[in-house]
């Protein structure tokens, strides 16, 4: 092959990586992350010169799994600036760290951001009437993230009231009725439900019931300094497979607070020890999520979830033609690698079609008895899948012992396939 010849074989290759990788990430689906209760006051005790402390300010470090993390938005979940947002204060601590990230945030405010001057300067543009942070002085607002559709919200009653009939709340029905997304996320400040620091919100029932009318997913909060995932509920706080999940996501950094050993009922998974953030992976009818630890610890939670859609039901895909999909998903090449580990293994399977996939994990007891012990869920795609298992259920690590996978696929359809199964061990 001549120079020239294999000049242009080598330009016509990297032209076709170059277009194979960007169909890849056009086609990717869009993660997003979020976490309140951000930035020490530069005069804490904690600060420490901005590295902070193992209890206090850490805010650097969640900053950093932010930054060149390829996410479509950031969102701040409220009291991003302590013991308030001034101009000094920002410029000081938050701008340097989550600041970095500024250009893709979508914040809500906290209590601790009080009225919202220097808030709105910050993020909208000093004295501008409105921008990424909605408009001044009202603080909600929504947008798109590819095919789902976001709402922020304002939980500082007193000052915005969020009672049934009030602007706010009036507000948010008609937002909801004009963009009838199959998937719908919800962010503001104070949880509606929490069993950590101040409890829960009942002055936030209206807007937690016009989210549920319209069929939201996900509802995301700080204020309580914890982690907490719940089970889904309805609109009148019942456990239900239909109704929104709320994650209490108060680990940005600043400082915990106390989360008692008695938690609420469909409280999840919950702690008080480890700062991070939450990341959402949006896909068409589904999510995943995962809490990522700051760097030098391990704790974490992972899932994914079916979007039930506004209509209240579970999100069915319409299959062309009269007749109905029967056919069952199938999980072939089920295998663990490495199948005996300390920290962590994966998971590999193909499947014939979407859907989404259940991995039951019970621990040998004996002979051929098994206790399960737990389960985690993923979003399959149609061909070859892996899962990485961190030896973590609930946010409980498993000990060392043998166990056994049960691995059940459902698609769209509500078809589930013949279940398959894999054994690993967990060394000490």
């Amino acid at each position: 092959m001549t120079r020239a010849a294999r000049g242009l074989a080598t330009v016509a290759a990297t032209t076709l990586v170059a277009l194979t990788l960007g169909a890849a990430e056009a086609t990717a689906d869009p993660v997003i992350a979020a976490a309140g209760d951000i930035a020490c006051d530069p005069d804490d005790p904690g600060y420490n010169g901005g590295a902070g402390t193992d209890t206090r300010c850490r805010q650097r470090a969640t900053s950093d799994l932010l930054v060149g993390a390829g996410l479509a938005a950031v969102l701040p979940l409220g009291d991003i600036q302590y013991d308030s947002p001034t101009a000094a204060n920002l410029a000081a601590v938050y701008d340097p760290t989550w600041g970095r990230v500024k250009s893709i945030s979508r914040p809500v405010l906290g209590n601790h951001d009080g009225a919202g001057d220097a808030y709105f300067d910050y993020f909208n543009g000093p004295g501008a009437a409105d921008g990424p942070a909605g408009p001044r002085g009202r603080g909600y607002y929504s947008y798109d993230i590819g095919s789902w559709h976001i709402v922020a919200l304002n939980s500082n009653c007193t000052r915005v009231s969020c009672g049934a009939g009030s602007i706010q709340e009036q507000w948010l029905r008609a937002d909801l009725a004009a963009h009838p997304a199959a998937c719908t996320l919800a962010y503001w400040h104070h949880p509606r439900y929490s069993s950590g620091h101040d409890g829960s919100h009942v002055t936030l029932q209206p807007l937690w019931k016009a989210l549920h009318d319209a069929g939201a997913e996900v509802l995301l909060s700080g204020h309580s300094h914890d982690y907490e995932r719940f089970a889904p509920r309805d609109g009148d706080g019942k456990t239900s497979a239909v109704g929104i999940r709320q994650f209490v996501v108060g680990t940005g950094g600043a400082f915990m607070t106390g989360l008692g050993s008695s938690r609420m009922p469909g409280s999840e998974a919950a702690q008080n020890h480890t700062f991070g953030v939450l990341k959402l992976t949006l896909h068409a009818s589904s999510y995943d999520w995962r809490f990522v630890p700051i760097a030098g610890t391990t704790w974490t939670d992972f899932g994914s979830e079916q979007c039930h859609g506004p209509a209240g039901s579970p999100l069915v895909p319409s299959a062309p033609g009269p007749t109905l999909d029967r056919t069952r998903p199938r999980i072939t090449n089920l295998r663990v690698a490495p199948r005996r580990f300390k920290r962590r293994t994966v998971f590999h399977y193909t499947l014939s079609e979407a859907a989404s996939v259940r991995f039951g994990i019970a621990r040998r007891r004996g002979g051929t008895r098994y206790k399960r012990v737990g389960k985690f869920m993923q979003a399959g795609a149609a061909g070859k899948n892996t899962r990485r298992f961190l030896c973590v259920l609930d946010g409980r690590r498993l000990r060392a012992g043998r166990f056994r996978a049960r691995v059940v696929a459902r698609d769209p359809a509500g078809n589930y396939s013949r279940p398959v199964k894999a054994r690993f061990r967990i060394a000490r």
